[in-house]
């Protein structure tokens, strides 16, 4: 569904399973849209942030919005726990596509939270957001200027065959991440909105085909000797690193190493809720932010998917 869809699905939901009304008008003047909610014979207008799904990776861009307009109400098919409790604790509306609701206004409140979630259809053909356009993008968040150098560079430098490519730079093009001025050169439409796309991506589709197993260990993460150009922090304790700011409960590494060698060199030892994640290392050995810690894009991606209010603090200032 696109955002017009998505906000009459919505309202149409809500007044079949509350009897509240509402509508909606484009901006004549600005861009945006405008939504009209009728409660009790009191009408409430808000400015609309309208996406397909929303995770606690998306709260900061929604306060952003929610500054810049004023009252805002998030209309999502589909809004995650975690995301949603930072809504209400925010005291920022939301209606879901499945008729789930929260407003607080004056002295009204409604809240409505007892309908199954939608199942949302994933895009398909969009070879972007496979797990090879994944792996692509990544480098090219890293280095924007990468979708401007030749195709065949682009494939040695993220270790993917020729042939993606094309198929993967049309997929950013069709979703409207990209455009081409000209035949050899490309414009990226908006950094912050691909890397919101990006780690949703990765989390549901990507990270799942790299996770190698849990495991514990004993002792201070700080003094494990991580093999730099093998096995690296990432999440938590990278951040940990970078900011002396987060306290880790949960430890991430990103290795080329075989479980049997996690266990040999560090005393990694295979627990199924271990406290340690560790995945498989999926980027140009050449993107090192120090020599045992993971790029800071995908740290803060981790954080930000962790979703906890610590986490996406430190996250933003590693984002910073």
């Amino acid at each position: 569904m696109n955002e017009v869809e998505i906000i009459q699905f919505a309202l149409e939901s809500l007044e079949q399973k509350t009897g509240i009304t509402g509508y909606w008008e484009e901006l004549q003047h600005k861009d945006g849209i405008r939504l009209i909610i009728s409660i009790r014979n009191n009408s409430f207008i808000f400015s609309v942030e309208a996406k397909r799904e929303v995770r606690p990776q998306h709260i900061q861009n929604i306060l952003k919005q929610k500054e810049r307009l004023g009252d805002l109400i998030v209309v999502a098919e589909r809004i995650f726990q975690k995301a949603k409790a930072e809504l209400r604790e925010l005291s920022i509306p939301y209606i879901e596509a499945n008729g789930n609701v929260f407003i607080k206004k004056s002295d009204t409140l409604i809240w409505i939270d007892t309908n199954p979630p939608l199942k949302i259809k994933r895009e398909t053909g969009n070879r972007a957001f496979t797990k090879t356009g994944l792996k692509v993008l990544f480098h090219f968040l890293m280095n924007e200027s990468l979708i401007n150098t030749p195709q065949r560079q682009i494939a040695g430098e993220t270790g993917v065959s020729l042939g993606n490519v094309p198929q993967i730079i049309s997929g950013l093009i069709k979703t409207g991440h990209l455009f081409q001025l000209n035949k050899d050169t490309y414009a990226w439409a908006g950094h912050h909105k691909l890397l919101e796309r990006w780690i949703t991506e990765y989390e549901t589709v990507l990270r799942p085909a790299l996770f190698l197993g849990r495991f514990t260990f004993k002792g201070d993460y700080r003094e494990i000797g991580l093999t730099g150009d093998q096995t690296v922090w990432g999440g938590e304790p990278a951040a940990d690193f970078i900011t002396n700011h987060l306290r880790p409960e949960e430890y991430t590494i990103y290795t080329k190493e075989t479980r049997q060698e996690l266990m040999r060199k560090y005393r990694f030892m295979p627990k199924d809720d271990g406290e340690l994640y560790a995945y498989q290392w999926f980027w140009n050995d050449g993107n090192h932010f120090r020599e045992n810690i993971a790029p800071p894009l995908l740290i803060y991606a981790d954080l930000m998917i962790k979703g906890d209010k610590r986490s996406i603090e430190t996250a933003q200032m590693i984002y910073k």
